[in-house]
């Protein structure tokens, strides 16, 4: 069998200060090779979504696993750690840096994770 990737279970989310639930997750799977399309209107929770899965936003309840760790349980440090590790994060429409090519930009977090360098192959020498 197959783990999931992504495991959702109960997860709701609601901004600081706002009466209403913004997402909320009963349950989601997504396995290794697995491809999902997320599709709503503006505002709905699409990007809140990828936050919470990259570690970004923490849920207000629910567990929230990604390979196999509960991302709950981390610190801030431990969730900025684990996604240079583990996790491609493009944001929308910030943080790219503007003086590197788009692909220097996709391979930046080899120079901040030798775990992520080692699985593509590259050495220390080949990143600087």
């Amino acid at each position: 069998m197959d783990e999931a990737i992504i495991d959702l279970n109960n997860v709701c989310f609601r901004w600081k200060n706002s009466g209403s639930i913004l997402l909320d997750i009963p349950e989601f799977r997504m396995k290794q090779h697995e491809h999902v399309f997320l599709q709503g209107p503006s505002g709905c929770g699409k990007s809140t979504l990828l936050a919470l899965v990259g570690g970004i936003l923490v849920s207000e309840s629910g567990s929230l696993k990604v390979l196999g760790q509960e991302l709950r349980n981390l610190s801030r440090s431990g969730r900025d750690a684990f996604r240079v590790d583990h996790i491609g994060f493009i944001f929308q429409l910030f943080n790219l840096l503007p003086y590197l090519s788009i692909e220097e930009n996709v391979m930046l977090p080899l120079s901040f994770s030798s775990i992520r360098a080692r699985r593509v192959g590259r050495t220390k020498l080949d990143r600087l």
